[in-house]
C-alpha cells in the first residue's frame, strides 16, 4: 500500500529539526515516505547542517545495529522501506544579512555535539564549513561521522546527481544528491504525479524561493506546502506571533525570500501554518 503521505522535509538540521526528521523516519512505511531532505542555512551554516543530517543517519545505522544484534524491534520501518535523498540548499538568503540560531542550537547546530568550540570560534567556525581554529578534540566523537561524508556530495565529471557509491564514506541509508537542493525538489515534483508530494519547510524557505522561481509550473505541482512558522498560543522567536519561516512568508523578509522570488500566476497550492506551540509540546 502507498504510504498517506509523500513528504520533502526542507530543513536546517538544529535540535528541534533532527527530532522531526527522526519522528518521520520511524513512522510505518504506510503513513510516510521521506523523499527527500532539501538542507538550508538557519539554525546553523548550511555546511554543519548538512554534516547534521549526515550525523543523524550514522547513529540511525548504528542503533539499528545495536538493537538487531540483541535481537531487539528495530524500527524506523519507514527509513527502512524508503531510502532518502539528502541535498544542499542555499547557504543565504537572497537578500539582507545571513542570520543563524547558533546562540540556541549552539556552532554546530546540535549544541556542541560534534566539537569543543569557545564563544570565540563561533564566527569563524560558521563562516569556514565547521572547521574549528585546528582543534581536533569533539565531544562524541561516537556520534559525528568520518570527514570523508564531504565527497557524497561533490559533482565529478561524468557523474550522476545521485550516485552514492562516488565516495570513500559509505552509508545505505540516504542517498546523496550532487544536485543543488532546489534543482532537487523541482525533479522529485516534475517526476512525482501533480498532487502527491508535499513539502514539508522547517527552516528558512529560500530552497523554495529558488525552486519556485527557477520553474513555478513545475513547482506548483506540489500537493501542499505546511511550514512551521506560526505563534498563535505561544511567543514567536522573530516576532511575537511568527517563528522565523513564516515572519518572512508575510513580510518578504530575507529570512525566507520565497514571496520576492515568486512570480505572479493564477494558480496556486495549498500552504498550511504549524504553530510553534505544536512544536514545544512535541519536544516537552
Amino acid at each position: 500500500m502507498a504510504p498517506i503521505r509523500r513528504i520533502i522535509i526542507d530543513t536546517d538540521p538544529g535540535i528541534d529539526d533532527v527530532l522531526a526528521i527522526l519522528l518521520a523516519l520511524a513512522a510505518s512505511p504506510e503513513e510516510v515516505e521521506v523523499i527527500l531532505l532539501s538542507i538550508t542555512f538557519g539554525n546553523a551554516g548550511v555546511q554543519c547542517c548538512v554534516r547534521n543530517a549526515v550525523a543523524l543517519f550514522h547513529v540511525i545505522e548504528k542503533e539499528l545495529e545495536w538493537r538487531r544484534n540483541r535481537g531487539q524491534l528495530e524500527g524506523f520501518d519507514s527509513l527502512k522501506a524508503f531510502r532518502p535523498i539528502i541535498a544542499v540548499g542555499a547557504e543565504r538568503p537572497l537578500e539582507d544579512q545571513l542570520l543563524l540560531a547558533d546562540f540556541f542550537h549552539g556552532a554546530d547546530g546540535l549544541a556542541g555535539v560534534h566539537s569543543t568550540v569557545s564563544a570565540l570560534d563561533v564566527d569563524h567556525l560558521i563562516h569556514q564549513n565547521c572547521r574549528l581554529k585546528g582543534e581536533k578534540s569533539t565531544q562524541h566523537p561516537h556520534l559525528t561521522p568520518d570527514e570523508s561524508w564531504k565527497t557524497l556530495f561533490e559533482m565529478r565529471p561524468g557523474s550522476e546527481a545521485t550516485n552514492p557509491q562516488a565516495s570513500a564514506f559509505s552509508t545505505s541509508s540516504f542517498v546523496a544528491s550532487k544536485l543543488a537542493a532546489h534543482k532537487e525538489i523541482l525533479r522529485v515534483l516534475r517526476e512525482n504525479d501533480p498532487d502527491t508530494i508535499t513539502i514539508v519547510a522547517i527552516g528558512p524557505l529560500t530552497n523554495l524561493a529558488l525552486a519556485a522561481a527557477e520553474d513555478l509550473e513545475t513547482f506548483l505541482r506540489v500537493k501542499e506546502v505546511v511550514v512551521m512558522g506560526g505563534a498563535v498560543q505561544a511567543k514567536g522567536n522573530k516576532t511575537s506571533a511568527s517563528s522565523v519561516p513564516a515572519n518572512g512568508l508575510a513580510a518578504c523578509a530575507s529570512w525566507t525570500d520565497a514571496p520576492a522570488a515568486m512570480p505572479p500566476t493564477e494558480k496556486s497550492t495549498s500552504a498550511t501554518s504549524m504553530d510553534g506551540w505544536i512544536r514545544r509540546r512535541a519536544i516537552a
